[in-house]
């Protein structure tokens, strides 16, 4: 095999390298250097292997970063999305997977993330919090231990009950409609399925039905 034509893009530090079978593979610039790659260079199928992976690397990091410039990821989160990505990269550049252990490229990508301090536990927990603020602990507990993450009730500030105050207002359930046992019982439900004890819907619901 043999490198037909090395071309920049207009993506930053990323060029392509169309091989003569067909193959084309975006590599970072540096690498081109470290690699000695060069238009009409001969390519050896071990040489080849070493290419694929360090596109693939290239590829991965350069999601890695555009995603936690988002807005912070977990590491369970980012690698599934990193999982998916890849996937996709390699059939859109129809990659060979020969001899390719996607799992290691991932583990790899993540544990320099998480060595350059790119993915905080705390970060991602502090924002999952703000971005759920309407959820009841319970359920915010639970879903941050589905990340892998562990918090406790106390951890969280807003109360059960705050929040569900501000549910009954955006839903308008006021004394009036509350007077109704079969809204009453919808919004308790509703409520419920949010993950809110019961002993706090009550309350509320209790706190509004008596604020006349």
């Amino acid at each position: 095999m043999q490198i037909l034509s090395i071309k920049t893009s207009r993506f930053p530090n990323r060029a392509y390298i169309k091989f003569s079978d067909g193959l084309l593979l975006p590599l970072f610039i540096d690498d081109l250097i470290k690699l000695s790659l060069h238009s009409g260079k001969e390519i050896e199928e071990e040489e080849l292997i070493i290419i694929i992976n360090s596109s693939l690397s290239y590829l991965l990091r350069d999601y890695s970063l555009r995603q936690i410039g988002i807005a912070p990821r977990s590491e369970k989160s980012l690698t599934q999305k990193l999982k998916k990505y890849i996937n996709g990269r390699i059939y859109k550049y129809n990659i060979p997977q020969n001899n390719l252990n996607l799992n290691e490229l991932i583990n790899q990508c993540i544990d320099k993330l998480k060595e350059q301090s790119l993915i905080k536990d705390q970060e991602y927990i502090d924002f999952f919090i703000k971005k759920n603020h309407r959820k009841s602990k319970k359920e915010i507990i639970y879903l941050l231990q589905k990340e892998g993450l562990k918090i406790e009730s106390s951890d969280l500030e807003d109360s059960d009950i705050s929040k569900i105050r501000k549910l009954l207002i955006k839903k308008k359930a006021d004394h009036q409609n509350l007077l109704d046992f079969k809204y009453k019982n919808k919004i308790m439900s509703f409520l419920y399925r949010k993950g809110f004890s019961l002993e706090d819907i009550n309350n509320v619901i209790d706190e509004t039905l008596h604020s006349r």
